[in-house]
């Protein structure tokens, strides 16, 4: 996962008298806002960037009734969407990376590779596996969503499999690396909130992650077998789609090397936006050079995105698309989704819509339950990962203190109920950029994702039980002990 973080704004000192809202003054405006969005999606099929616009507009009277003025009421909605704007720059970058791989060869080399080499009925869980490698040893599920995943997809198109369930293995593999690898800003960020080790993170992290991932890898076999695709490399569909890429593109090693610059510069802990923006120049380079692409040509393409005719409209659906405009409209989405939530955030509406569950947290096993199904919804409201986990370390902190628990579960519950939720809902950072990298909507690949629901009721079956929550470990004490919570 890249940087999804979003600012937490507090009041200024000019609105100090600003009151706090009420529980049913924030739940009039939040329930208005997603009356705006369901009645304009469903009733007139506007588009959802316009609606998230209107609806952050209708926020900033609520917010300005309770005393601030419009300045800072404004700027409640520009400093989330200021923080965040590292993540818009890696939107540009993505775009900008699969228009020049297209004209590279690069997307369709890996198609291909993929269609010779991968056997049909165990495609779902390679895909699995091949985005967890990936994954694990660059610490991004963007990035690998935005490099092996668009390849899978061509691969499953050709092997007949729907895109929606590739989609799923995709983003349940890419989410597994960026929930432990070590180099995952979402698995620095959780355990750094909460003030416990990285690796003390890690490690109590693997109790709920592996079983997790390991039933996910089941249920993708069971589905390789059992889903409707091609019986074996030599049908027709794949065969045609072979063919028409080798006959338009070449395929030889040089189209390969710009996701090698990719993963390379990630592996080694390089800033995202500078890795996939190199990985894009890389891109260009071999088209101009391997591909025979002009150097007009190919800047238009790294703007407008690459087009082919090749007489065979599943591959040029497949290997057409990319380029800075093709993003445009999902950074508009992020935008206005990013600024709704630094109103609701930064004008108290968040905390107090929050604030009664927390009251009702009187036992060490409430505290846990709540807390898994809390850090969700927080995603929900805040559109991110990064929002969520501030929000959530910030709100239950003192009630673990509270209750003698080691914070490391409150960060193992941060990532496994947080990050993993991520790419759920549509309006959401991850939503957002998988459904528009990918080209699949979000309502169409939720039911796949079983590694965030799988993930969540792992978590959920630990709180409940009380196996591997631990206790707050005292200074002289050797060793930390089970809870057993009641």
């Amino acid at each position: 996962m890249q940087d999804k973080s979003i600012a937490v704004t507090s009041r200024t000192d000019e609105n100090k008298n600003a009151r706090e809202p009420g529980f049913v003054y924030s739940a009039t405006a939040l329930l208005l806002v997603i009356a705006i969005l369901l009645i304009g999606m469903l009733a007139f099929q506007a588009d959802i960037q316009l609606l998230l616009f209107i609806s952050m507009i209708t926020l900033i009277p609520f917010v300005m009734r309770l005393g601030y003025d419009f300045e800072s009421t404004q700027l409640f909605a520009f400093n989330s969407i200021r923080s965040a704007f590292g993540l818009i720059m890696i939107l540009i970058a993505v775009g900008t990376l699969i228009g020049s791989w297209a004209a590279s060869g690069t997307i369709p080399a890996l198609v291909n590779a993929g269609l010779k080499l991968i056997s049909p009925n165990i495609f779902l869980p390679a895909t699995l596996l091949l985005c967890m490698l990936a994954s694990l040893a660059t610490g991004t599920s963007w990035g690998t969503i935005g490099t092996i995943g668009i390849a899978m997809i061509g691969v499953g198109d050709g092997l007949g499999y729907p895109a929606a369930m590739t989609a799923g293995a995709i983003i349940c593999g890419a989410y597994f690396g960026d929930k432990l690898s070590p180099f995952s800003d979402s698995t620095n960020l959780a355990p750094a909130l909460v003030g416990t080790k990285l690796m003390t993170h890690i490690r109590h992290l693997t109790w709920t992650t592996v079983p997790a991932i390991v039933l996910t890898g089941a249920i993708f076999t069971v589905l390789g077998f059992a889903a409707p695709h091609a019986a074996d490399l030599t049908n027709d569909r794949a065969q045609l789609i072979s063919s028409t890429l080798a006959d338009n593109f070449h395929l030889g090693l040089p189209a390969f090397l710009p996701i090698i610059v990719v993963l390379v510069l990630l592996a080694l802990r390089k800033p995202a936006f500078p890795s996939i923006f190199l990985g894009a120049a890389a891109g260009a380079v071999v088209a101009i050079v391997y591909q025979g692409e002009s150097v007009a040509n190919t800047l238009s393409v790294l703007y407008a995105g690459f087009t082919v005719d090749t007489g065979t409209q599943v591959v040029d659906e497949l290997v057409s698309g990319g380029g800075i405009e093709s993003m445009l409209s999902v950074v508009a989405l992020f935008i206005f989704a990013i600024g709704m939530a630094g109103l609701l955030s930064g004008s108290g509406m968040l905390v107090s819509l929050i604030r009664p569950t927390l009251g009702w947290i009187s036992t060490q096993r409430r505290l846990l339950v709540v807390s898994v199904l809390l850090v969700p919804a927080l995603v929900a409201l805040g559109g991110s990962f990064s929002f969520a986990a501030v929000m959530a370390g910030s709100l239950l902190l003192p009630l673990y203190q509270r209750f003698g628990l080691d914070p490391k579960n409150l960060s193992r519950i941060i990532e496994d109920s947080g990050t993993v939720t991520d790419p759920v809902f549509p309006w959401s950072s991850g939503g957002i950029f998988v459904a528009g990298v990918l080209g699949v909507s979000t309502l169409s690949y939720l039911p796949f994702l079983y590694f965030a629901y799988l993930s969540i009721a792992v978590s959920m079956l630990y709180a409940v039980t009380g196996w591997k929550i631990h206790r707050a470990k005292p200074a002289t004490a050797p060793a930390t002990a089970e809870l057993a919570t009641g």
